[in-house]
């Protein structure tokens, strides 16, 4: 059974990684010698689409303890999706890897853009509208 409330090691934890992700995101961003604004802003726009409204529905109208379970298997089917995808992208045409420093920097901008948004603006919005 999930816990109510993330302890305090738990938040941290998964603070340092999302950091740790930044920081590579980053350092590979700033290494590449033409910079692909373009790519990055086109990632964190697409990730901003997809992972927004999901999370805002998911935090007005989903309870906590059933909120984490839905976000372990969302989490397991995105890793599974991730490994079919690069295999597929592998297999039959390298040019259809998307990774990249844009890549990286993009979805990482992007998610953390939902999840400033989730936690301080749009919340309140969604109850009052009666999504």
């Amino acid at each position: 059974m999930p816990a109510e409330a993330p302890s305090g090691r738990q938040r941290l934890a998964s603070c340092l990684a999302f950091g740790l992700l930044c920081l590579f995101a980053v350092v590979q961003f700033a290494a590449t010698d033409p910079r692909p604004w373009g790519v990055a802003a086109g990632w964190a726009t697409a990730a901003v689409i997809v992972f927004g409204p999901i999370a805002w529905l998911a935090r007005d109208r989903v309870p906590p303890d059933r909120r984490q379970t839905l976000t372990y298997v969302a989490f397991g089917s995105g890793i599974l999706l991730a490994s079919l995808l690069l295999g597929l992208s592998l297999a039959f045409e390298p040019v259809l890897f998307p990774y990249g420093p844009g890549f990286l920097v993009g979805v990482a901008l992007g998610t953390l853009l939902v999840l400033l948004a989730e936690r301080t603006v749009v919340p309140e919005r969604l109850r009052g509208a009666g999504i």
